[in-house]
């Protein structure tokens, strides 16, 4: 039941980095705008470009760890690889484009590192 429910954990997190590929909203406090505060002059389309790719590449890594708990053959060596890679990224992501809305999302990454790394989803 863990790697079921570890699976759509990861699916959901990796989910809410889809806030960066979505419609933004006027509020200037939205938290998924492309704009970094260790990179103040980078653009937004440098930003957009980098993180689109990351985002796109971490949602597979999660897909992929998603299928391999569940069992799907030539993916269930792999989905441990898979789920570090996702959260990298995040982790890489959120710290670049961060937010302080974000306060929770690197502990989130780091739990799902400690989990894979020390096998708490057997």
């Amino acid at each position: 039941m863990s790697r079921v429910m570890f699976g759509f954990f990861l699916l959901l997190h990796g989910a809410i980095h889809l806030g960066w590929l979505s419609p933004k909203p006027s509020d200037p406090k939205y938290p998924f705008a492309w704009r970094s505060p260790w990179l103040p002059n980078a653009s937004e389309e440098t930003l957009k470009g980098i993180g689109t790719a990351a985002i796109a590449l971490l949602l597979l890594s999660y897909f992929v760890a998603a299928l391999g708990l569940w069992g799907v053959p030539f993916l269930s060596g792999i989905w441990g690889a898979a789920a570090v890679l996702g959260s990298t990224l995040s982790l890489l992501i959120t710290a670049l484009l961060w937010h302080p809305w974000f306060v929770a999302a690197p502990t989130i990454d780091l739990l799902i590192f400690a989990a894979v790394t020390y096998g708490w989803i057997v």
